[in-house]
This record gives structure tokens, sequence and C-alpha cells, in this order.
């Protein structure tokens, strides 16, 4: 079986580790060389103590004048708007009186009447005689009688006279008060202010800036390292 120098190193540690009586320190190193290298190192922040001079800073401040609130305000508001209508109306064009009418009043209509005619004689002398001779007789006609009529005066009372007219009629609007509550926001006002900071000390945190170091090169091979010492106690 080929031994490889990992296997070599441990056969060597596990001899020098059978013997219970002795400390050993062992520091092995296995594998290729290495050449010199950069590392960047970092060192630790620390705390620095810094005097802050006396100094006037000029701060602008919102100073509440008023805080919110709520409040009731009355508004009217149109409850009907403002319309216009066409109505229908009567109009007197006339208003009733009363006339005074000459009439002719019929008192007694057209009729026929009968009328004696008396009869016609003459007078004759007849010797030492005087005879009256009978013409004609008496005797009854139709005489056609006119209508009588008579002017009265009367009181006729006259109605009053209307006319039907259209005409636009505007409604105003109807309003009406109600209460809302309104929400104020709060009012500020801008201050500026002179505020002195007297001197004072600060302490920062100072970080300072890393720093590189070059490590040296690492030989190759196996390099094995044993300090046995009888007197130191065995470590932990």
């Amino acid at each position: 079986m080929l031994k490889t120098p990992l296997h070599i190193a441990a056969l060597t540690v596990g001899t020098l580790l059978s013997s219970a009586a002795l400390a050993v320190d062992v520091d092995v190193n296995i594998g290729g060389g290495r050449p010199p290298r950069p590392v960047v190192v970092q060192p630790s922040a620390y705390m620095e103590r810094v005097w802050v001079p006396e100094r006037v800073v000029t701060r602008t401040e919102r100073v509440l004048i008023e805080p919110a609130r709520i409040e009731k305000r009355a508004e009217r508001v149109c409850v009907q708007p403002a319309q216009i209508l066409k109505r229908e109306e009567r109009v007197l064009v006339e208003p009733a009186r009363i006339e005074r009418v000459k009439e002719t009043v019929l008192v007694q209509p057209a009729r026929v009447g009968r009328e004696y005619v008396p009869p016609v004689t003459e007078n004759v002398r007849v010797g030492p005689v005087n005879v009256t001779r009978v013409i004609r007789e008496g005797y009854w006609r139709e005489v056609p009688i006119a209508a009588e009529y008579r002017t009265v005066y009367r009181d006729v009372e006259v109605p009053a006279r209307y006319e039907t007219v259209y005409r636009d009629v505007e409604i105003p609007a109807r309003y009406e008060t109600v209460y809302r509550d309104v929400q104020i926001p709060a009012q500020y006002r801008e201050v500026t202010r002179n505020e002195v900071i007297p001197g004072h000390y600060e302490e920062r945190i100072v970080t300072p800036r890393p720093s590189v170091v070059v490590e040296p090169p690492r030989p190759g091979g196996i390099h094995i390292e044993v300090d046995l010492d009888k007197k130191k106690k065995r470590r932990d």
C-alpha cells in the first residue's frame, strides 16, 4: 500500500501521543508552498473625545395656534328650484251693471170690431106735411181695430263678462336652513428662534483606515514541529 505524506504525518503524531507522561505540542504543515501575499488588516475602532465650541443654531418650529375642532354651521339648502308655470285665469272684462231699457209694450192686440152704421134718411115735404124717407137702413159692420202699444222703461241687469287668459307665473326657489358639523383643521405658525449651544465634549467612534500587510511565503512539503516537555502539564 502506498503511503501518502498525510498518512506518514498521522502515524508520527500517533506514536508521539502514545506516551501519556509527556506534554506534546505538535505543529503540522501539510501542503504545497505559498508565495508572499498582501492582506488587508482593519484596525479596531476606538472612542475619541472632541471639544465642540459654542455655536448659535437657528431653528424653525411649528407652533400650534388653534387646535382642530368641529363647528356647527348653518347652511341654506335649496329644497325646490325656481320654476315657471303656465296658469289659466279668468279675467273680468266688464263688470255687472244695470241698464234702463226703453220698450214698446203691446197693450191690446189688433182685432176686428163691430160698429153700427146708422140709416140714411131724407126729409121730404109732401104737401103741407114733412115726411122722412129712409134711403138706407142702418146695419152693423166689422171694422178692424189696430193694436194698441205703450212705451215703458225697465231696469235690465247685464251680467259681468269674463275672458280666459294664460300667463306665466314665476314661482321662486324654496330654501331651508340646515345645520352641519364642519371639521376645522388645526392652525400652525412657523416661529424662528436662535438657540445658543454651549461648548462641550462629544464622544465619537473613530474607525482607522485599513492597512495592507504582506504575509511571508510558506514553504512546501511536510513540516512537523514537536515540543516535548515532561515538566509541562497536559493542556486541556
